[in-house]
């Protein structure tokens, strides 16, 4: 009995080790799934960066090719252009790559967040978050913004413009809970079964039956928190992203309640 107890508590310890060499680490497969280059628009040249897919088989390449959207989203906004302005200055392609993933490694931002997503995603070595629909609805609610009120007083609006709304009400940022709302919102825009750029072309038409202001600037930014209401009580947004968690859930660092 002794010998059997032994050999099972030697067997756990070696299955340990095994487990924790299988540790997938990110961060130094960088180079399989982000690629870069040059650009120019304008006579003006700007650094070119995404994701994509993973070579399969990978420890990371089932998680990374079912988040491409979510990965693309985290290297645009969590990686700041000016910090590598410099790779601009290189004419060969190769020594560009080379010296992007060199200044990349050593962004605090962006591999805190890889860290993160790897460690609850890939390697589910610590606990994923737990975000509740009140939460989720709050960030994607972000992304259906009021740019401008005409001189004849017409809403002009735009989805998914960008980070501004996110940055100026969200103390706290929450990159990959931005990143599966920005996307599902995009991917889910044009098409039929959910409709949502409908929704918020109904939702802004909404806005004309109460009177937010006479200044322009006091009534955009009234009809800008007005819009975030309406959206967030809206059924379609709320189904759309029930629907995209319960797709991706097995890849994503987050886990969603309802309370």
């Amino acid at each position: 009995m002794k010998n059997q107890y032994l050999f099972f508590v030697i067997l756990s310890f070696i299955s340990l080790l095994a487990s924790g060499q299988k540790q997938c680490d990110i961060q130094k497969h960088y180079e399989d799934f982000i690629t870069v280059g040059k650009e120019t628009h304008n006579n003006r040249s700007y650094i070119s960066k995404s994701v994509i897919e993973a070579p399969k088989k990978s420890c990371y390449s089932s998680v990374v090719n079912n988040c491409l959207d979510e990965l693309n989203y985290i290297l645009t906004n969590f990686t700041s252009n000016q910090n590598y302005q410099h790779i601009l200055d290189f004419t060969d392609s190769l020594d560009m790559r080379k010296a992007f993933f060199e200044k990349l490694i050593t962004d605090s931002t962006f591999n805190s967040i890889m860290l993160d997503f790897a460690n609850k995603s890939i390697n589910k070595s610590i606990p994923k978050d737990t975000i509740t629909m009140s939460k989720l609805l709050n960030i994607a609610v972000k992304y259906f913004s009021i740019i401008k009120i005409t001189d004849e007083g017409y809403y002009v609006g735009k989805i998914c413009i960008g980070m501004n709304d996110i940055k100026k009400t969200e103390a706290v940022r929450q990159p990959f809970v931005e990143a599966f709302c920005f996307s599902s919102i995009l991917k889910n825009c044009k098409k039929d079964e959910y409709g949502i750029y409908d929704e918020f072309m109904k939702n802004l038409k909404e806005l004309y039956k109460v009177n937010l202001g006479i200044d322009k600037d006091e009534k955009l930014l009234r009809s800008q928190g007005a819009l975030y209401f309406l959206m967030r009580n809206n059924e379609i947004l709320n189904q759309l992203l029930r629907k995209e968690y319960d797709r991706q859930k097995d890849n994503l660092p987050f886990v969603l309640v309802d309370k």
